[in-house]
């Protein structure tokens, strides 16, 4: 790997898991006297046995009460889907670490299953005691053949968090992306893309996750990136200029000169938010630029 840890540290704090956790109490109830996240959230009802506080949300639920003294365990659920089609897909899928997302060849699965043929599933509770800033869910084929089958090593972040184990709590409703390998060799043969160095996959979005077409991608600073892919909405094109109705776009090894960049998106009368985005040898990695 050409990224050095820091940088890789320094994607993984700021990387974009969805907006949903980001503030305390998103029912719109006060439950907490601040924004910003778990942190502030210091108080907690009483759990009955076999429930767990969430202090996110200041409510009991069951989340892996049972985890042994001193331990924090989590679950997730959710749907895994096909990038291209959008619909559910029996894959392989395991929860990794943020680090092993984009360091590791060989990361550690923490819980491995398999999606239903309806693309859903749960994972048994895992231990998150000592797994920092939170939580990728990797998807491929049955029995994780890496870059060969049917689909593409694939990791989409499902939830982040900081050093305070309070904010390590189960995620329901997760969106999962699997990449079809037909996807890939088109990127490999009519792009810049070379997917053993690896890619960025990404939506442009609005404030309520809904994609946005016609959106640029640029450098933080408004300077343009190296390339940027926007395929078509039928994946049948690589030419765009923008994005489709998608809000899909992709982002080569070649992006990254540096290993690390902080990318935005450019739409008039919208503004993005920043992100950070690299890439890691034969896998793909999902990422969210949303209007604020």
């Amino acid at each position: 790997m050409r990224k050095s840890l820091y940088l890789v540290l320094s994607l993984l704090v700021a990387m974009s898991l969805g907006a949903a956790f980001l503030n305390c109490g998103d029912d719109g109830d006060d439950v907490c006297e601040c924004e910003g996240g778990a942190e502030c959230c210091d108080e907690c009802p009483d759990c009955a046995e076999g429930m767990r506080c969430n202090f996110m949300t200041g409510e009991c639920g069951d989340c892996c009460a049972d985890a042994p003294e001193n331990e924090v365990h989590i679950w997730v659920s959710g749907k895994v889907v096909d990038m291209t089609t959008q619909e559910g897909v029996k894959v392989a899928l395991t929860p990794i670490s943020p680090m092993d997302a984009l360091t590791g060849e060989d990361p550690t699965h923490l819980d491995d299953q398999v999606s239903g043929d309806d693309g859903l599933f749960k994972t048994n509770c895992f231990d998150v005691t000592t797994v920092t800033l939170g939580c990728v869910m990797l998807t491929d084929d049955e029995n994780f053949d890496g870059t060969g089958g049917t689909y593409f090593p694939s990791g989409t972040g499902v939830k982040a968090w900081g050093p305070d184990k309070k904010e390590r709590y189960c995620v329901e409703e997760a969106k999962v992306f699997a990449v079809p390998n037909t996807l890939v060799a088109a990127l490999d043969g009519y792009t810049s893309v070379d997917s053993a160095e690896g890619f960025v996959m990404g939506f442009v979005v609005d404030a309520t996750f809904t994609p946005v077409a016609d959106a640029v991608v640029k450098k933080e600073d408004g300077t343009d990136l190296n390339e940027v892919i926007y395929p078509n909405a039928t994946f049948t094109d690589f030419s765009g200029t923008a994005t489709s109705a998608t809000g899909i776009f992709v982002l080569p090894d070649t992006s990254f000169p540096a290993g690390l960049d902080s990318i935005t998106a450019e739409k008039t009368g919208m503004t993005f938010g920043v992100e950070q985005a690299a890439t890691k040898d034969g896998f793909c990695y999902f990422t969210f630029i949303q209007a604020e």
